[in-house]
């Protein structure tokens, strides 16, 4: 036993001295195989501790969790603790603190007595004394409320000695423990002179981080599924649906009831504490098999949020590994797998039964016209919500398959909406999470449906066929947590007044607001965006009228594009590749299939065939971070110099069209000051020049370096404005007073765009993607340009005379190749000829 040791021993009672011995060197040999998960245990708390005296708060008054702490200090070269009641730690040394202590239930008045020296010590002069909770949580299961083997293995309050040391060895591999941020004690201090009040204050405020903290890691104490669908039987809603499917007297209500919880059993989630820790190793080996890492970004931010709020995740959906992956990220870093939503069709054996257990719980694509299944779904929805359950949910429905960002449904959002109108106390928040790969494990799949193959469904015989993804490496994915979006923040952005019309009964203002989160959420996706380089060398590659590049202009890109992002983020959340142009291009040659063909003048990097099909996913998914400053680009590759605020304000008309379908997060009320700013930075990048006389713009000479960035730059978006430019010159065609049907519209303008990729070899399925052309002309209605006539029982639309000078817009950034081809493919078909 080291001297420190001893002389901080000497000061307990001889009794208390020896019992706290002699637990030490009792549990000593079970500890030694404790493997505990540290969270939020790095340089940066390092950092903040070092050289300063500090006290550690537990929230237990616990000898095993005090010398479990002590073992991970000396592991990791910190000051151990003193063990000294009533001591106040020096400079470079640690205390240990009791919440029970602290709040008056054990101990006396030590708490009160440790809290006065506190703050006599910290009015003498500077002690800057860092106060840090930390919880320790032996298992990762709240406990069933009518399990006894949980209650007695899992961590609790009065555990004792024998208790204890089976908890030790049962839990030894799955301990989680959680550090905050430390609290700096002489600015707490200053708002509590009194001893009493500020011992009270601070274990309050200690409580109740507690909590949350325990409710983000473990959850609330949980019901079985069993009694979660009972409860959702016996809501009102319920009964009322079902007393809607009698048709007469003559109806048995038991089996109207019987199908009733068949629905909730089809619906309803089994989450289990053993599946989660189950699936947390067979996920470990599975990721280590196929991706060469995990990147996970933002995730401070969260803890944080999670420490106050019940949590809501709204991710984009890329791949059948996104609930897989977001949900073991969420568990290694200490907070609680969420309750998700996932579609029917992947409820089959054995897959379903597992993601069941881990968390799943089963959704239609389609409630229209199942009145009792809408009460039973959104009655289960309710329950786990007001319990306080995590849940996730896809807002784009399905998976993309283009890389871009579906349009939002809107269905499970309302329901959240809906649910959360009911109590409107709880404290939720929204965070939406960017999902990207270096390369798609559904890669295959993709492209042959992007080529016009019926999508597979989901099988037991695909997922034997899909042992052959350990074959291949996929690089890194990347897990982003976007700024989270408090639920009530939203509410009052709409409607100040909210919660006074709902008491009133007034829920006018709901579809507004779901509007408003289902656009809000995408556009914090993207603000969170990660620039990966197989991302960032399609965007350029793609950019080249062949799909080949020269290698050293390709590099020379890199650095550009990369430099354009640093000194005017996209977002401040925005994550950019790191390391050099040539490890950048290296990187992403590896995942992507890239094919190098050397030459006497300099390699060139070429890609054919389906990986060029799949360039234009990786493309899709980060192209709106140069978004804005393609669109100045655009303007420049036919003309030499442009007028600064004829520039200005053609970007303007046009922005709205690519905000809508890029969620790009500059609002419209804002976009002349951020094109301002753009332009400000390809000036100072030299990529322009400003002729402060004229007021105009000019680039460089065709030609130079400057010039081929540049045009690289405006090609970006070609494929978007070519799709608008179709689009227009159509519509443009059927001026007149009367109106064409929106479906005839929306079929002549993808059949016109399948005509021109095949004419101008374009390798992009998304070229002629309906959704895209469905957000357009979308668009296009809210600017006025269509109007959507009513009383009719499909849509018709009219088309306004100012959409004429919108297409010629449109028309000026194109190419003449282009122009030339759609000018003659217009003039021999008409939608009303066709």
């Amino acid at each position: 036993m080291d001297a420190e040791l001893t002389k901080d021993l000497s000061i307990m009672p001889w009794f208390t001295r020896l019992y706290f011995v002699l637990c030490r060197m009792l549990s000593a040999p079970f500890l030694a195989g404790v493997k505990p998960k540290l969270i939020q245990f790095d340089e940066a708390l390092y950092d903040q501790l070092r050289g300063k005296p500090v006290c550690y708060v537990l929230r237990l008054h616990s000898w095993t969790d005090r010398f479990l702490l002590e073992r991970i200090f000396k592991a990791h070269d910190l000051p151990l603790l003193r063990t000294s009641p009533g001591k106040l730690p020096d400079a470079g040394r640690a205390s240990c603190l009791y919440l029970p202590v602290l709040a008056g239930q054990r101990g006396g008045s030590r708490g009160q007595q440790t809290m006065a020296g506190l703050i006599e010590q910290a009015a003498q002069g500077d002690y800057p004394l860092q106060i840090v909770p930390v919880s320790i949580f032996w298992g990762r299961n709240p406990g069933s409320e009518t399990s006894f083997f949980k209650l007695l293995l899992g961590d609790g309050e009065r555990a004792g000695a024998l208790r204890k040391l089976l908890i030790i060895i049962a839990q030894r591999r799955n301990v989680l423990v959680h550090v905050a941020q430390p609290l700096t004690f002489d600015k707490f201090v200053a708002r509590k002179k009194d001893p009493v009040a500020a011992a009270a204050m601070l274990a309050r405020m200690m409580s109740f981080y507690f909590s949350r903290r325990a409710t983000a890691s473990l959850g609330p104490r949980s019901l079985s599924r069993q009694q979660i669908i009972d409860v959702v039987l016996r809501r009102q809603t319920v009964k009322d649906a079902i007393a809607a499917e009698l048709n007469g007297p003559e109806d048995d209500v038991s089996a109207i009831k019987k199908k009733a919880r068949k629905m909730a059993e089809e619906v309803a989630a089994n989450y289990n504490d053993r599946m989660i820790r189950a699936l947390e190793l067979i996920l470990s080996w599975v990721f280590r098999k196929i991706f060469s890492g995990l990147n996970i970004h933002h995730v401070e931010r969260l803890r944080e949020t999670a420490n106050s709020q019940q949590l809501i995740y709204m991710p984009s959906h890329r791949s059948h590994f996104d609930y897989l992956l977001i949900s073991y990220t969420l568990y290694v870093q200490g907070l609680l797998a969420p309750h998700i939503a996932a579609g029917v069709n992947l409820n089959f054996w054995p897959v379903g039964g597992m993601l069941r257990r881990g968390g799943a719980f089963y959704i239609r694509r389609s409630f229209s016209g199942q009145p009792l299944y809408t009460a039973v779904f959104q009655s289960y929805l309710d329950v786990i919500l007001s319990r306080g359950y995590p849940v996730e949910f896809f807002p784009e429905g399905g998976r993309s398959r283009t890389g871009r960002l579906l349009p939002p449904k809107k269905g499970m959002l309302r329901m959240t909406v809906d649910s959360f109108i009911q109590q409107p106390g709880r404290s939720v928040a929204l965070v939406p999470i960017y999902i990207c790969y270096d390369k798609l494990v559904e890669s295959a799949s993709y492209v042959k449906e992007l080529r016009g193959a019926a999508k597979q469904s989901e099988s037991a015989g695909g997922l034997l066929k899909a042992r052959k993804i350990f074959k291949s490496s996929y690089g890194s994915p990347h897990i982003a947590f976007g700024e989270p979006l408090s639920l009530d923040e939203c509410f009052s952005h709409i409607e100040p007044n909210w919660r006074k019309l709902n008491q009133q009964g007034d829920q006018s203002f709901v579809p507004a607001v779901v509007d408003y989160i289902a656009q809000e959420n995408m556009e914090r996706i993207n603000a969170a965006a990660v620039v990966n380089p197989i991302g960032l060398v399609s965007m350029i590659l793609l950019s080249s009228p062949q799909r080949a590049m020269a290698e050293d202009e390709l590099l020379l890109q890199i650095d550009h594009f990369i430099a354009l992002l640093k000194r005017l983020p996209y977002s401040p959340d925005v994550t950019l590749p790191e390391g050099s142009a040539i490890e950048i291009f290296e990187q992403a040659a590896r995942t992507a299939g890239l094919s190098r063909i050397e030459h006497p003048w300099g390699p060139i990097i070429t890609a054919t065939g389906k990986e060029a099909v799949m360039l234009t996913y990786y493309r899709n998914s980060v192209m709106h971070v140069l978004a804005l400053p393609s669109l100045i680009a655009r303007f420049f590759r036919h003309s030499q110099t442009v007028n600064e605020a004829e520039l200005i304000q053609a970007c303007v008309l046009l922005y709205p069209f690519v905000k809508q379908e890029l969620f790009l997060r500059v609002s419209i009320a804002d976009c002349a000051e951020a094109v301002a700013e753009q332009i400000n930075n390809l000036v100072d990048l030299n990529l322009l020049s400003r002729n402060e006389a004229g007021g105009s713009l000019s680039r460089a000479n065709v030609g130079t370096e400057t010039y081929a960035v540049l045009t690289g730059l405006g090609r970006i978006l070609r494929e978007t404005f070519e799709r608008y430019t179709v689009t227009s010159l159509l519509l443009v065609q059927e001026i007149s007073d009367t109106p064409a049907p929106r479906k005839d519209i929306e079929q002549h303008t993808i059949e016109m765009a399948q005509r021109l990729a095949i004419l101008s070899g374009r390798e992009a399925p998304e070229y002629f993607d309906k959704n895209l052309f469905r957000v357009y002309m979308d668009t296009l209605i809210k600017q006025g340009l269509l109007v959507l006539e009513e009383g009719s029982d499909e849509e018709l639309l009219r088309v306004d005379k100012r959409l004429e000078s919108l297409s010629q817009r449109w028309v000026a950034l194109l190419g003449p190749d282009v122009q030339q081809s759609m000018q003659q493919l217009i003039r021999k078909q008409t939608i009303q000829g066709s």
